[in-house]
């Protein structure tokens, strides 16, 4: 890997420049801090925040990659992450990564240019080159939701919390139970609707229940498409499941919606429960698996803040727990 003296002879500057230019600080030009930048962008130069440190401190800032930002799980575990580190003086650099190569590329380069302390991961999977680039960083790193399993994770058990709510609807009775999930429309995180996918299978297989493919059906994470599926769905006719397990509450919104629009009834006509406590389930009288989201965002930046304190934080990560809330959205099934 190029080192700061390498770009300092590259461009004719010294190495103290390069590194104020690096840094953005006063008394470097415009002109000159465009060429560092550059240079370090096309050698792939990233700087060691160890290093840093020796000369400037940290730069009181936390790093937070979100695949949106038009999200409610994203929104409110930052909403955590910003209320623990505001409380120690940190500011909150957001990366927000949507589904676009061009925003991932941007992404690499702001860890360049907006030096950071940490770097807390949410629901996003990277792959080796990406995870290697992150260990050069020499930061702390904790990712928050998703399967990332190269650094510590905080998040509830996907493949629990998805036989939790499928117990609940086999408690009732049900025994024709679908499935609306689907990869996460954002594309980043494949990996959650895959984990809650299997703890469903796992249950109605533990229970002597044929897994209905034609039943499981797309929702990419968003109401509207969960609403279309399920609307399609009724529209075949009466071979339907008496209730369905949505992945998240979001999707199980948009199946109440397309449900009594198609004249039925929840639950008297089809049960729904849904994972994850949105803000808006109790409104629609959702049974679902409640995460305190913002506490994950909270404990992340904790864990942060305790590793740049010093503290030896070598734990393999946290499960949350989750509470399964019953509302008006399941019952037995129709007789």
């Amino acid at each position: 890997m190029i080192s700061l003296a390498q770009i300092a002879q590259e461009l004719g500057l010294s190495k103290s420049t390069v590194s104020r230019a690096l840094r953005g600080m006063p008394g470097v030009s415009a002109a000159t801090i465009d060429s560092v930048r550059e240079a370090a962008e096309r050698f792939g130069y990233v700087p060691s925040v160890a290093a840093a440190g020796l000369s400037t401190g940290r730069n009181e800032a936390v790093g937070v990659v979100v695949p949106s930002t038009n999200r409610w799980f994203y929104t409110s575990v930052l909403s955590g992450v910003d209320r623990s580190l505001a409380a120690s003086g940190y500011d909150v650099v957001l990366f927000d990564l949507h589904h676009s190569s061009d925003a991932r590329r941007s992404f690499h380069k702001k860890l360049l240019r907006r030096r950071v302390d940490g770097l807390i991961v949410l629901s996003t999977e990277f792959s080796s080159a990406e995870y290697a680039q992150f260990e050069t960083l020499g930061m702390p790193l904790i990712a928050v939701g998703g399967a990332e399993t190269r650094m510590p994770r905080i998040g509830i058990d996907d493949v629990d919390v998805a036989r939790a709510a499928t117990r609940h609807l086999l408690d009732l009775g049900h025994t024709r139970i679908g499935l609306v999930g689907g990869s996460d429309a954002d594309g980043l995180n494949k990996d959650v609707p895959r984990k809650r996918a299997d703890g469903w299978m796992q249950e109605l297989r533990a229970a002597g229940i044929e897994v209905r493919r034609d039943w499981m059906l797309p929702g990419g994470f968003r109401l509207h498409l969960a609403k279309r599926s399920v609307a399609e769905l009724l529209r075949r006719g009466d071979d339907r499941p008496s209730a369905l397990l949505c992945l998240s509450d979001e999707m199980a919104m948009g199946v109440i919606l397309a449900i009594r629009e198609a004249g039925l009834s929840v639950p008297e006509d089809m049960s729904v429960i849904g994972i994850d406590g949105h803000p808006f389930s109790e409104a629609f009288g959702l049974t679902t698996c409640v995460q305190d989201v913002e506490a994950q965002g909270v404990m992340a930046a904790e864990t942060i803040l305790g590793q740049l304190s010093g503290q030896q934080m070598s734990f393999p990560g946290a499960k949350t727990p989750f509470e399964l809330t019953i509302r008006a959205s399941t019952a037995a099934p129709p007789s």
